[in-house]
């Protein structure tokens, strides 16, 4: 940071020194689609004097100030061409180079995700590396990104995203999923308003490891088949972007001419089958396509019982108008897609008459942006741009199961606070649930580039506004009161349309400088991002505040070193920032918190003379104090490239202290216990009342759960990747990449738990309360390189790749704790000190918690080897038939751990799949 803004101020003087006469600058246009061509290296060369800039901000670049003369400006790109422009240069200047797509070398043809040279670690990924991958979903892309690795399918579940981890935690760190941000063709997926849970309503919850509701996006339900290019932003985005803490997912979906494509894809898990086609409307400058795709998969593939399946359609237009000052875009689209999980008992082992799941949405996408770029020289405004999406959804979750409770089981479904008389549930009976949910999402953006100079300084500032709202007009759970699923759970329906709506707005403004001293370039780009809750009650802390992310992110490109017939480029980069992640709906507004105690469980043989009593509480389950999530975002970077070979190094280190979790809250409430024997029951003559019970007082904790900012994340890590250039001769590119992780999963406030229940205390039950202390989480570490090999023979139509993806080791270790608390609570509400009296005490001893070393110890999983091979083979570009052989070969030695063998050899089998493309 001390190096960029000492050059800040460096520039101008050394401008005048050298008594330079003008800047060059101009962009570049793609002549396909007629947007600007980013990430091309363009060169102005005078002489014996090259000067190097790369395109980016809508294919802009800029030279200078430079001495005057004559200068021969082109284009190195590998996959563009552009005629070579002469400029002769006295005063500033710009010039308009118009580049189209050379026809594919070797060098070209890249099989695994590429790194970006923008202005953070990004990960890119294009349609020939998708098509190589094979993948049926995207969960299967994260495989390219450093630290990935190949995985079976998993699509009876919901697919998670977690980017820059080691291992896999338990829920109460959902907000690395939720916090990082998929957008599509500009907008967002927006999954705030998902209420789609039914885990408190069922006592053994098919929907668990289904259920998406403040998990984020479900990776599932995305196809990968219209999908052009992704890029993965693990680190520090464009202040553009927000509502988000662990990165961003930038998806462009194919536009443009494109052949009718038709793939067909079997494995022992899936069926896929996709169509697509691109058309030129004649005389009009405008495109329209079309992708129609249907994925049908099993939980394995000897198991008909749990299967999912998706149809996924869309279709998309862009039109496009120019003329001398300006070129104007319209795009528009609509997408449909149904998934459907479905989960039916095995007849060996359940009620397969009775219990079966069903779950299914249904998504309506509507999309629109019109784009204006002024061509005009000299312009301020460079560009403007609005976008707007409408998303509705309508979710269905269907549930029936063969309910046996246990003899007198008292059913409680009072709807409000107080005592209430009560029957007993049927002892066996079929409960049936629907969970309604109907969440729209309507999202605005507008957006406008400015560009300017000021002195040595070329300006190109992002300046706009955002909007996000969110509702849910489903009717939300819907069952029998009198016939629950769970027959003893305390939950109650709520319909979703009750929950106020949320509106989220945005502002943003950045400056991306570019300046030059001498042959170094220097590249800044800072911003500020402002966010807020609108029409919120006041009694939410985070209601109508604004929330501020600055991010920066700068790059230093050096001159090119010789080093015999070659030149090394070296650019290195650092970036910080805050990323802030709003609460959901259901975080916001949660459930009702009802608890039930039975006061009378009276059973007689006689059912007309059964009684029962049961006091109801009711507690809003509101955290009013909730604030958005905040991750901090440190990272440096290095990019070294030399003779078509290129090197790239990232370290980062992330701080996330606020993410969501599930927090215990405990309250004292007042009960009656009556007593059985004081009626009379074996004389009884008629229906006894409530009244001819006695009855003593009773009081003790009862707790119940709310959502908190408890939660914390600390990532630190190495990414790596190297790429080389192609071999001649057996067209061969060699990738290695990789990282090592270091997660810290660790809760940030003290913990509150209680006595079991089913420890009596002079007769009383919970009467006591214990705060701890301690860091209840883990350390989870690995350290895993991949290494590609793959051959790209034209001539044959071959494309042949095979991977050594080793994890080199897995370290886990829980954080220590002892078990003691440090503070307890008695039923009176007073907070005493724990002390080594309290240990003696025969009610308090129940507090210490009993730990074990052995849990404590540092748990190393040593290597983890396997191999997969992929092949490719064209028929005259036509078709092509494709192969892959997921864990060819493993090496995975058993190890040893608390003196006990862990065995892993022998257990791993292949998976393998083949899929048909072509393209007419």
């Amino acid at each position: 940071m001390f190096f960029t803004l000492s050059l800040l101020f460096i520039a101008p003087a050394y401008t005048i020194a050298q008594q330079t006469r003008g800047v060059l600058s101009g962009r570049l246009w793609d002549k396909e689609n007629g947007r600007g061509a980013d990430s091309i290296l363009v060169i102005a060369q005078k002489d014996s004097l090259q000067f190097r800039a790369y395109s980016a901000n809508g294919g802009r670049f800029s030279f200078g100030p430079l001495p005057s003369g004559t200068y021969k400006v082109s284009i190195a790109g590998m996959l563009f061409k552009a005629p070579v422009k002469t400029v002769h240069l006295h005063k500033d200047q710009q010039v308009e180079l118009t580049v189209e797509k050379a026809l594919q070398t070797l060098q070209e043809v890249f099989i695994t995700a590429s790194e970006a040279r923008g202005m953070t670690s990004t990960s890119v990924i294009d349609r020939r590396a998708m098509q190589h991958l094979q993948p049926s979903s995207f969960t299967d892309l994260l495989e390219l990104l450093p630290g990935g690795r190949s995985k079976d399918p998993s699509l009876t579940s919901m697919n998670r995203i977690r980017l820059r981890e080691a291992g896999a935690p338990e829920t109460d760190y959902d907000i690395s999923s939720l916090g990082t941000a998929f957008l599509v063709d500009g907008a967002p997926i927006n999954t705030t308003a998902n209420l789609q849970s039914s885990s408190v309503y069922i006592a053994s919850d098919p929907n668990q490891y289904r259920n998406t509701t403040n998990r984020g996006v479900d990776m599932r339900t995305l196809s990968t088949d219209d999908i052009e290019k992704v890029e993965i932003v693990r680190g520090i985005p464009s202040v553009e972007y927000g509502d988000l803490t662990s990165g961003l997912i930038k998806i462009e979906r194919k536009k443009g001419y494109t052949p009718f494509t038709a793939r067909m894809k079997t494995d022992g898990f899936s069926k896929l089958f996709a169509l697509g086609k691109g058309f030129n409307v004649p005389g009009q400058d405008m495109s329209v396509n079309v992708d129609l795709g249907f994925l049908d998969s099993k939980s394995k593939p000897t198991d008909n019982f749990t299967n999912y399946k998706r149809i996924n359609s869309s279709i998309r237009a862009e039109k496009r108008w120019e003329n001398s000052y300006r070129r104007l875009k319209w795009s528009g689209s609509f997408d449909y897609a149904t998934t459907v999980d479905n989960q039916r008992t095995d007849p060996d082992n359940g009620y397969a008459p009775v219990d079966k799941f069903r779950s299914r949405f249904n998504r309506y996408v509507f999309n629109t942006s019109l784009k204006n770029e002024v061509t005009r020289l000299g312009a301020l405004v460079k560009s403007w741009e609005v976008n707007t999406q409408v998303d509705y959804q309508r979710d269905r979750m269907d549930v029936t199961k063969w309910v046996q409770a246990r003899s007198a089981t008292i059913l409680a479904n009072a709807l409000t606070e107080g005592e209430h008389d009560a029957t007993f549930i049927t002892p066996s009976y079929a409960a049936e649930l629907l969970v309604d949910g109907r969440p729209l999402n309507a999202f605005l953006k507008a957006k406008m580039n400015l560009g300017f100079r000021t002195s040595a300084i070329t300006h190109d500032v992002k300046l706009g506004l955002e909007t996000n709202y969110s509702k849910n007009f489903g009717k939300g759970q819907i069952y029998d009161l009198t016939y629950p699923m769970n027959p003893t759970g305390s939950a109650r329906p709520r319909a979703f349309d009750t929950i106020p709506g949320m509106l989220n707005q945005s502002f943003f403004a950045e400056d991306m400088m570019t300046f030059n001293v001498g042959r170094h370039k220097v590249a800044t780009a800072a911003g500020l991002r402002g966010m807020s809750l609108l029409a919120m009650d006041r009694q939410y802390a985070i209601a109508n505040k604004i929330y501020l992310d600055p991010r920066i992110n700068t790059r230093w490109t050096l001159p090119g070193i010789r080093t015999g017939q070659h030149t090394l480029m070296v650019t290195l980069g650092a970036g910080f920032g805050l990323h802030t992640k709003m609460p959901t709906l259901d975080m916001l507004y949660p459930n009702p918190k009802y608890t039930d105690i039975v006061q009378l469980n009276f059973y007689h043989n006689n059912p007309d003379y059964r009684k029962a009593n049961v006091a109801t509480y009711v507690a809003d389950g509101i955290n009013y104090h909730l604030k958005p999530a905040v991750n901090r975002k440190l990272e440096f970077n290095g990019d070294f490239e030399l003779n078509g070979n290129r090197l790239s190094l990232t370290y980062f280190h992330e701080k996330l202290t606020s993410g969501f979790r599930s927090a215990s809250r405990y309250r004292v409430l007042d009960y009656k216990i009556y007593d059985n024997a004081s009626v009379d029951a074996p004389n009884l003559t008629a229906p006894p009342a409530t009244s001819d019970f006695d009855y003593r007082d009773a009081r003790q904790f009862f707790s119940y759960s709310v959502t908190a900012n408890g939660s914390a994340l600390i990532k630190e890590g190495i990414e790596f990747q190297f790429v080389s250039r192609r071999l001649t001769g057996i067209n061969t590119r060699f990738t290695v990449n990789g990282a090592w992780f270091k997660t810290n999963y660790v809760n940030s406030f003290p913990l509150y738990k209680g006595i079991s229940s089913n420890v009596i205390i002079d007769g009383k039950q919970s009467q006591y309360i214990g705060v701890y202390d301690y860091q209840d989480g883990a350390y989870r570490g690995q350290l895993n390189t991949n290494l590609t090999v793959d051959s790209y023979l034209p001539v044959l139509g071959l494309t042949v790749s095979a991977s050594l993806q080793n994890i080199w080791f897995r370290m886990e270790q829980y954080h220590y704790n002892n078990g003691t608390p440090v503070q307890y609570m008695g039923i009176d509400g007073i907070l005493h000190p724990y002390t080594k009296e309290s240990l003696e005490d025969p009610n308090l001893v129940w507090l210490k918690e009993t730990t074990s070393g052995i849990l404590f110890q540092k748990r190393l999983v040593p290597i983890d080897l396997q191999g997969n091979v992929k092949v490719t083979k064209e028929f005259k570009k036509k078709a092509a038939v494709s192969m892959f052989v997921n864990r060819l070969f493993t090496y995975t030695p058993d190890y040893v751990f608390n003196n006990t063998i862990n065995r892993r050899s022998g257990f791993s089998s292949p998976y393998f799949g083949m899929e048909l493309n072509l393209n007419f």
